[in-house]
């Protein structure tokens, strides 16, 4: 995993939040690995098929977001933290520090800090 593969997942996220882009969907959950596990900015824990079910009425939801991905570390080989800024229209609206696992070439886990 490189800054080049967290970004163009990131611009996925955002295409499908902005627009509702559905192959944007499609191709920003096809880098998750079956066993991928979430844990957000609130401590929630949530698995693949919850984060699907959760993203599939988000289409469309959030005009204007890109999101950026900057500062991005190798802990391991297969370990990475980032920082993850929201923005709509211009203005931040959330930044995360992110830590991400990774195995064969796909996302295992994401654990999300808020940053204030």
């Amino acid at each position: 995993m490189n800054e080049n593969f967290l970004a163009r997942h990131h611009d996925q996220l955002a295409a499908w939040l902005r627009y509702g882009e559905a192959e944007s969907l499609d191709a920003f959950l096809g880098a998750h690995h079956e066993s991928f596990v979430l844990v957000t900015t609130g401590g929630a824990i949530l698995d693949l098929e919850t984060l699907r079910e959760s993203l599939r009425g988000a289409g469309g939801s959030q005009p204007g977001l890109s999101i950026q991905v900057e500062g991005v570390t190798g802990i391991t080989p297969e370990v990475y933290r980032f920082l993850e800024r929201h923005i709509v229209d211009g203005s931040v609206v959330d930044v995360r520090v992110v830590t991400a696992v990774m195995e064969d070439g796909l996302l295992l886990s994401v654990q999300e800090t808020a940053r204030r």
